[in-house]
């Protein structure tokens, strides 16, 4: 599966893999609105170890899962991006936007 979530205490992460395109939507979409409605969650970490690909449509969801992050007081971070993953954040001024680790 595309976008799983696992929880531990108040950390809630979405562990991505794979090639994330268009195609993934449902699955991301799904793992988003699952992390924003856990209330003991303080930080969201998204988990980048296992993405070989992503395309616009991902770094929208991402967007808007931090302008909803925002709004619930919640922390996002993006976590273990590739070197080509991190390349496509930073080109598109992504990487001001979001904390990488």
């Amino acid at each position: 599966m595309p976008a799983q979530v696992e929880i531990t205490g108040e950390i809630a992460r979405i562990v991505l893999s794979g090639d994330l395109d268009f195609s993934i939507q449902g699955h991301l979409g799904s793992a988003i609105d699952q992390v924003l409605s856990i209330d003991i969650a303080k930080e969201i970490h998204v988990d980048m170890t296992d993405v070989t690909f992503i395309d616009s449509s991902v770094i929208r969801a991402l967007v808007k899962l931090r302008e909803l992050a925002i709004t619930q007081d919640k922390a996002l971070s993006i976590w273990n991006c590739n070197e080509q993953i991190r390349e496509i954040f930073m080109i598109g001024g992504f990487d001001q936007m979001f904390v990488l680790h």
